[in-house]
């Protein structure tokens, strides 16, 4: 069993928080139940993940997060939290895995959180699950999501991953980079290096290469999880998102 940490401080623009009717995206309500609500039931359901931390705005989710998890207040980032959420499980997670969740995942299960737990690769360092689009779509049609092109084909990523806390703290700087650049395809490719980010553009990346890449840079073991389950990857950025979500319901 290992701990989990869900990052649970993100705001919703302007625009979007009026439509949701909260500011506070752990708070935006899908088929009437707060998404943080549905992250907590499927970590709790998991027989593979022995407590919670979520960190965010204590005050704000109190009533939310009751009894079920460790509450910690938010950073100034989301790398900071994501730190102070590590921190928090780093005794009980010892050398194994933390498993690391972001909160828009209204569709968040335990059969996805147990097949992650089940599959990873024990010897790496974080293990990042990816899908291709025609399995996602067999769950989830017609779905608004976006797609990263490489030359295994179409593919995205979830927002669970699996992390060993120091992996992560001997690469604090490059890890803040990634936060940076996590909306935009092109500039998590860069991060990579140019011939990455050239092959990226031209579309003839493989998954290999950028996984050989990212351990590479970082000096620890990145591994993906193919074939990962799609309620990993559901998450909710937009507008378009939540319609989605709530007549998925």
């Amino acid at each position: 069993m290992i701990p989990a940490v869900v990052t649970a401080g993100g705001r919703l623009k302007s625009q979007l928080a009026e439509q949701v009717g909260v500011e506070i995206k752990a708070l935006a309500r899908v088929g009437g139940v707060p998404v943080l609500s549905r992250v907590l039931d499927a970590l709790e359901a998991s027989a593979g993940v022995s407590e919670s931390v979520v960190v965010g705005p204590v005050e704000a989710l109190r009533e939310t997060v009751g009894e079920r998890a460790a509450l910690i207040d938010e950073g100034d980032s989301g790398i900071d939290n994501v730190r102070r959420g590590l921190a928090a499980v780093r005794g009980a997670a010892g050398d194994g895995f933390v498993l690391l969740s972001a909160i828009d995942l209204p569709f968040l299960s335990v059969e996805a959180i147990d097949d992650l737990l089940a599959r990873a690769p024990a010897d790496a360092d974080l293990v990042f699950p990816i899908l291709g689009k025609d399995a996602y779509d067999k769950v989830f049609p017609n779905s608004p999501g976006v797609w990263t092109k490489l030359k295994d084909g179409p593919l995205t990523g979830g927002s669970v991953l699996l992390v060993r806390p120091a992996a992560i703290e001997r690469n604090a700087a490059l890890i803040e980079k990634v936060f940076e650049a996590r909306k935009s395809q092109l500039g998590m490719a860069k991060l990579l290096g140019v011939g990455v980010a050239l092959k990226f553009a031209a579309g003839i990346l493989t998954v290999a290469e950028a996984e050989a890449r990212a351990s590479a840079i970082t000096g620890c073991s990145c591994r993906v999880l193919w074939d990962a389950h799609p309620h990993l990857a559901c998450d909710l950025d937009d507008p378009v998102d939540f319609t989605f979500a709530e007549q998925h319901a």
